[in-house]
């Protein structure tokens, strides 16, 4: 019966660690892109760590065991886009572990909202969250240098609102980084493909009119 009741104080006490330990998800930071006046567009954040506390830069505290969000809320125009690509720089990523994103219409939502178990009526998912990029998968940190798509979709984004999230956790004792580059392509104009079927008919006609 004594060993009975060991075990039961020794499962409360692990059960009681491993609760203290979970973090809620933390807001780290929420950025207003509005509308791209160009078709390129910097986003990422820099992050300090003192006595297991992590500072974004521009954003929120939060403890170093919690997942960060990061949301970047942009306005497509009424034009709209043929493309969207988020892209992550290697050279300047570093002690952040599980780094994913997704993209979503309509402003953010509470952070750590699963559209599987809790879908927000407010907006609607478009990519969910993209599997790891990191490099390195022993220690989940990238490594080497240049470009690396994190998240894309060639489907159209009509008019709208729509919100670019960032998730991960800071590892480094001293803080950590990310930082990237959103692209993204107009839909042509009507009047841009009647130019385009006017200049192949010129084009054809010339072809017909040459000698033999």
């Amino acid at each position: 019966m004594h060993s009975f009741r060991s075990a039961l104080v020794v499962l409360s006490l692990t059960c009681a660690a491993g609760a203290s330990q979970a973090q809620a998800p933390a807001v780290s930071k929420q950025v207003n892109l509005g509308s791209f006046a160009t078709s390129s567009v910097s986003y990422g954040n820099s992050f300090s760590v003192s006595g297991g506390t992590v500072s974004s830069i521009g954003g929120n505290s939060f403890a170093q065991a919690a997942t960060f969000y990061d949301t970047y809320t942009f306005t497509v125009p009424d034009v709209g886009y043929s493309s969207f690509t988020a892209s992550l720089d290697l050279g300047n990523f570093f002690a952040i572990q599980g780094l994913q994103a997704r993209l979503y219409t309509g402003a953010p939502v509470a952070a750590g909202t699963s559209w599987k178990t809790n879908p927000p009526s407010s907006s609607s998912l478009i990519l969910s969250w993209n599997t790891n990029a990191q490099t390195n998968s022993s220690s989940q940190v990238a490594i080497g240098s240049g470009p690396l798509n994190l998240i894309q979709t060639d489907s159209p984004l009509s008019a709208g609102t729509y919100t670019l999230e960032v998730r991960g956790q800071v590892t480094g004792t001293a803080g950590g980084s990310y930082a990237g580059v959103i692209n993204v392509a107009a839909v042509p104009e009507p009047s841009t493909y009647l130019l385009l079927a006017l200049g192949l008919g010129l084009v054809a006609f010339q072809i017909r009119r040459q000698p033999r």
